[in-house]
């Protein structure tokens, strides 16, 4: 593992997003970093931590002087990662129980529908237990996998953004003499 940068080695070849509050480049970075993969230490942009590759006179990420680059993270950048990984686990799966939930409101329907209609079938409570695996199982990807990703990835980076500006200001006027 190298101190130069994350343990993956791609790393400097990785794309920087345009406009995207931290590079992919961090984020990836900061992944390694919570998961315990690399250390806290390499050589980073000292405005946006967007980790340098050797040799580059300007950030590609923001486009500023690497003279002053900086050697490790500060703690409040991987805080807000942290939090932000946080924020959209907690948005999925608050998603996928409402798919769960609704595949148990669609057993309750059929079971209602087999003991006021059916005569209590056999066969119809079996097809609902079935409908009801399978269906919370679907309902629990899609609900979560599919519309739940894609609200907690907005609402996660809104709030990121939010605070990577809360953090500028911070930085700025301590600063500022």
């Amino acid at each position: 593992m190298s101190e130069a940068g994350p343990a993956s080695a791609d790393w400097p070849n990785q794309p920087v997003r345009a406009g995207g509050v931290f590079s992919d480049r961090l984020d990836t970075f900061l992944d390694q970093l919570l998961e315990g993969v690399t250390p806290n230490a390499g050589r980073f942009c000292a405005y946006c931590y967007n980790p340098l590759p050797p040799g580059l006179d300007r950030c590609d990420h923001c486009s500023r002087d690497t003279a002053g680059a900086v050697s490790s993270l500060p703690t409040d950048i991987v805080e807000m990662h942290r939090l932000k990984r946080r924020r959209e686990s907690l948005v999925v799966n608050s998603f996928a129980y409402i798919g769960l939930g609704m595949g148990l409101a669609l057993f309750l329907i059929m079971v209602a529908i087999n003991v006021l209609y059916l005569d209590k079938a056999l066969w119809f409570f079996l097809l609902a237990t079935l409908v009801f695996l399978l269906g919370s199982r679907l309902l629990a990807g899609i609900v979560g996998g599919v519309i739940g990703d894609e609200v907690g990835y907005r609402y996660a980076n809104k709030k990121l953004a939010e605070e990577w500006q809360a953090h500028l200001a911070q930085r700025d006027a301590a600063q500022t003499p």
